[in-house]
């Protein structure tokens, strides 16, 4: 959750109906959790907050990296090279990467401007083949942000082959924007065989 407000977790544990886990170091991230699951930061810095998350319908824990990108593109080198980095850490380990990125990685993800961003797509697909994760595709709108006309998909969820292999169905829906310039990422996830029966994990990304 990428929070625009003054910091108040029990607010918003309360009514959202989760248990607060905390914040990266500049409290742009924050985790919640329903009751009997947990996260496990590892990794903080300004633009991601990455641990492992547990719950008792898993066999194992899912690791996730929540992401609040910069808005430049020096700045976003940092954040690319911590995925690397994480890619590395979490090797063999089912992996899920969401937020804002705060680019996009195709012509296609923008309309409205045209602005030369051929640059910052290419540190984005660099570090999406570096760290060897793939987008699952998603459904509902086909931009996450808006502003003055422009339209962008700067929000997306990547994940990398153990995940898929260990959550045989990752469901990403784009919802629509109701009270920010922002829109609400959904992923609802369904593990293999041996986890049939449970409800989906759910990661969801909201302003």
């Amino acid at each position: 959750m990428e929070p625009l407000t003054s910091p108040n977790a029990e607010k918003f544990s309360k009514a959202l109906g989760l248990v607060f886990q905390g914040s990266n170091r500049n409290g742009k991230i924050w985790v919640f959790v329903e009751e009997g699951a947990s996260f496990l930061v590892e990794r903080d810095t300004d633009q991601a907050l990455s641990g492992r998350f547990g719950s008792p319908r898993l066999a194992s824990h899912l690791c996730v990296s929540a992401v609040y990108a910069k808005c430049t593109r020096t700045e976003r080198i940092h954040l690319w090279d911590e995925l690397r980095e994480c890619s590395i850490l979490w090797e063999g380990s089912p992996w899920l990467i969401g937020g804002d990125f705060n680019t996009i990685l195709h012509p296609r993800d923008r309309v409205g401007s045209e602005t030369n961003r051929q640059a910052e797509m290419v540190d984005f697909a660099e570090a999406i083949e570096d760290c060897r994760i793939l987008d699952p595709g998603y459904d509902g709108s086909e931009f996450t942000w808006a502003k003055n006309g422009l339209f962008e998909r700067l929000d997306r969820i990547l994940v990398n082959e153990r995940w898929a292999q260990i959550l045989e169905t990752t469901r990403v829906t784009n919802l629509p924007r109701i009270a920010s310039d922002h829109g609400p990422v959904l992923v609802r996830c369904k593990g293999t065989d041996h986890n049939s029966g449970g409800r989906p994990f759910r990661f969801q990304n909201m302003w």
